[in-house]
């Protein structure tokens, strides 16, 4: 079925049929109209309307050899929307829209027509604060960007429907996005194919019965190295690359900060710090677990402590150790805050480096000297080692970097 010009006439032959649509099959036609439905949608949906071919007499009689049946689509209060021809055996042969569909609310919002690389957040229910809080984040600039509706005739059609596209609306304006839109699936249209003609930048699918990023086998990337080696900015390079060209959620755990929040209270002996790191591994298998991306920058000074990291993460995904092995006198030159002086003066006991062991990881998936490297270069060598879906205050007396 071609999406031949709309025409202006709204007469009939002797030979129309009139077919009054219901509210799904008004979605079909508006999507085949728009280039959205498969082009013999509406056949299909009209087959229980549609006389059969050789029946007694009347319009619905079997059309002579080389002649067509023409059905005139009309709205419920009766005005004809479009024009389906039929051609021997009711095989569809042409569509013309003769008017603009007028039912269904926030017809202005309606998408019937691909997008063209458009890009959309798909939406099945009104978008909660932790999902626009999760596109802010990821996606800063979001003025281009639909958040785009898809539901069923059913609840397009249903009571609360007018509220969930207030709800969209609003959260559209509160993010910053161009808009909010509706896109109706009829009964028998196939929502990954509908998707599919969208031809659009799908940046986030938030749809209840979707695959979402968290369906995905995740991953643990482990980044050990000396105070002021420079893993922690390392680590965020990455964690920027992989929200700028993947939807996998990347979650970065600092070796500080856990021991602010989940590790406090606890020393930095040898056995204290080894705790640390193992809480660290295990808090990122279950990110990994869940689908996501757990970036690891503690200094994670002993193997046996790695070897548990590696453990726990490869038990439910991919393990990626990298080695930032900025030399300690490079370490020392760039310590701001003075904490290997001070260490080297006996002010601060157990300091890795100085009087505390690092153990240097011997098989490790990269290794990175970041005196020679600049940050953006060992980003680059970083995500190459990645998994290949990713590549879309402590109090005063404990100083940081002691993980």
């Amino acid at each position: 079925m071609g999406g031949d010009p709309m025409e202006s006439e709204d007469h009939r032959t002797a030979q129309e049929e009139v077919i009054h649509l219901d509210p799904g099959d008004l979605d079909v036609l508006e999507l085949a109209l728009g280039g959205l439905a498969e082009p013999g949608a509406v056949e299909h949906a009209l087959a229980r309307h549609v006389p059969a071919a050789g029946g007694a007499g009347g319009a619905g009689a079997q059309t002579a050899a080389g002649q067509y049946r023409h059905l005139l689509l009309a709205d419920p209060d009766g005005t004809p929307l479009a024009r389906l021809r039929l051609a021997s055996g009711d095989h569809a042969a042409g569509l013309v829209a003769l008017a603009p569909a007028e039912h269904g609310a926030f017809r202005d919002l309606r998408v019937t027509g691909p997008l063209r690389a458009e890009r959309v957040v798909l939406f099945d229910h009104a978008p909660t604060p932790g999902q626009l809080l999760q596109l802010s984040q990821q996606h800063p600039d979001l003025a281009d960007v639909t958040l785009l509706l898809v539901i069923s005739t059913a609840v397009a059609h249903g009571a609360g429907f007018a509220s969930l596209m207030d709800q969209l609306c609003s959260a559209a304006q509160l993010i910053g996005a161009r808009a909010g839109r509706q896109l109706i699936v009829p009964p028998g249209v196939s929502p990954p194919e509908l998707i599919a003609r969208l031809a659009a930048v799908v940046l986030e699918d938030f749809r209840q019965g979707a695959t979402h990023p968290a369906a995905r086998p995740g991953a643990v990337v482990l980044l050990t190295g000396l105070s002021g080696s420079g893993k922690s900015t390392l680590a965020r390079a990455i964690q920027q690359q992989v929200h700028a060209h993947s939807r996998q959620r990347a979650v970065l755990l600092d070796g500080d900060e856990v021991r602010r929040y989940v590790s406090k209270g606890l020393g930095f002996s040898r056995a204290e710090r080894e705790t640390n790191v193992e809480r660290i591994g295990w808090i990122a298998a279950r990110i990994s677990e869940a689908g996501g991306l757990a970036i690891c920058a503690p200094i994670a000074p002993f193997a046996q402590a790695r070897s548990t990291v590696r453990r726990l993460a490869e038990a439910v995904g991919s393990f990626t150790l990298i080695h930032v092995s900025t030399p300690l006198e490079v370490c020392e030159q760039r310590d701001r805050k003075g904490l290997y002086a001070k260490a080297r003066a006996g002010l601060i006991p157990d300091f890795t480096g100085i009087d505390s062991p690092y153990e240097v990881p011997v098989e490790v998936d990269l290794r990175l000297d970041l005196s020679q490297l600049s940050i953006e270069a060992a980003t680059a060598q970083a995500m190459e080692v990645l998994p290949p879906e990713l590549a879309g205050s402590g109090g005063p007396e404990r100083p940081k970097e002691r993980n």
